[in-house]
């Protein structure tokens, strides 16, 4: 028999149950497309208690932004991506957009983000940009690196070659959402062809 407190310990909190469900109707649908309506009732909670946590939907957005951005200095800075070659580095991150195209072809928060960003609040735009930077500034040495030492190969600089894969690459999970996987491997895999040696 299970113990009561023992499974209430390794329940996720309101506030992460909130964020998790939300994280997942952002990036099935556009953050426009779901309100606390929709959270309230599949959690099986009154809107007042999205509210409490979340006092608006603007709030609710850039603390998504921020998890995300919380998570990309966390899954860079771990011994194994950190400690990788270049090459690996890369790898590791296909295989990061890979696994969203394994949960129902999700897209990435980028290509969720992106089309509705006029409409997102100023602060959700700002931890946006900031994500976007960080991720592709991280991209570049890891392709500077790689270029250097034999691992990578391209033509022109590594800031606008981290940009183009980047947004290749968000390209592709969209072209999966329309398609099926076909063309997301298609792309992935030229990538490879062009960038590793």
């Amino acid at each position: 028999m299970s113990n009561p407190a023992h499974q209430a310990a390794l329940a996720p909190d309101t506030r992460t149950r909130i964020l998790d469900l939300a994280e997942t109707l952002l990036l099935e649908r556009g953050f426009n497309a779901f309100s606390y309506q929709h959270l309230a009732k599949e959690l099986g909670v009154k809107p007042a208690a999205i509210h409490y946590h979340y006092p608006s939907k603007d709030d609710l957005g850039t603390a998504l932004v921020t998890r995300q951005l919380r998570r990309l200095r966390k899954w860079r800075d771990l011994p194994r991506v950190a400690d990788l070659p270049p090459a690996a580095q890369f790898e590791a991150l296909l295989a990061v957009y890979d696994n969203h195209l394994g949960h129902d072809r999700r897209v990435c928060l980028f290509g969720a983000l992106a089309a509705d960003f006029r409409t997102l609040p100023p602060a959700m735009q700002a931890e946006l940009r900031t994500f976007n930077r960080e991720l592709t500034e991280w991209l570049a040495q890891v392709l500077a690196v790689g270029r250097a030492t034999g691992g990578l190969r391209f033509v022109g600089s590594p800031a606008a070659k981290a940009a183009q894969v980047l947004i290749t690459l968000a390209g592709a999970l969209q072209a999966a959402r329309v398609h099926d996987e076909t063309p997301f491997q298609v792309i992935v895999g030229q990538l490879r062809l062009e960038l590793l040696a």
